[in-house]
């Protein structure tokens, strides 16, 4: 690029006209040019802030989510433990009433085998009782029959001993 003006005494006109016609126009386009170029760095200048507060802001909002996602994940592994904890005692308390259970069918099976035992020997004795008294009024009966006829042999024994001593 040429400039006028730079020393010597003067501007010349025929120089300055020159210059005019001939460069201004592509002084002015190279200017117009530059101004554009700086315009686009400008913006990918801008671009690149924004992309980089962009990333900032991520990598932010990342920490953010990795934090709560690790609270969430500490929160979750304490409830497993606690659930854990919790099915082993349920699982406990599971095994002691079956034990129960079993024992207390074992005893009912006892005691239900016992109780029929008993009831058969009830059965049986009242089977015997029955049996002896009807042994009982069967002798009874002969008894009183003996007796009346003892009674009867002893009136008559008096009843001749009377005649007799009258």
């Amino acid at each position: 690029m040429v400039t006028y003006g730079d020393g010597g005494g003067g501007i010349d006109s025929a120089k300055l006209l020159d210059y005019i016609a001939k460069q201004l126009p592509i002084d002015l386009t190279n200017l117009v040019n530059t101004r554009d170029e700086l315009a686009k760095r400008q913006g990918a200048i801008g671009a690149v802030d924004a992309a980089h507060q962009d990333r900032e802001k991520a990598a932010a909002e990342l920490a953010a989510a990795t934090a709560k996602a690790s609270a969430i994940l500490a929160d979750a592994q304490v409830e497993a433990l606690q659930t854990q904890a919790k099915k082993a005692e349920v699982d406990a308390q599971e095994a002691a009433v079956k034990e129960q259970l079993a024992a207390f069918t074992t005893d009912v099976a006892a005691k239900t085998t016992h109780l029929m035992q008993r009831e058969q020997q009830v059965a049986n004795r009242e089977t015997s009782l029955a049996a002896r008294e009807e042994d009982y009024a069967v002798k009874k009966a002969a008894l009183e029959a003996d007796r009346a006829a003892l009674d009867a042999r002893i009136k008559a024994f008096q009843d001749k001993v009377a005649a007799l001593t009258v």
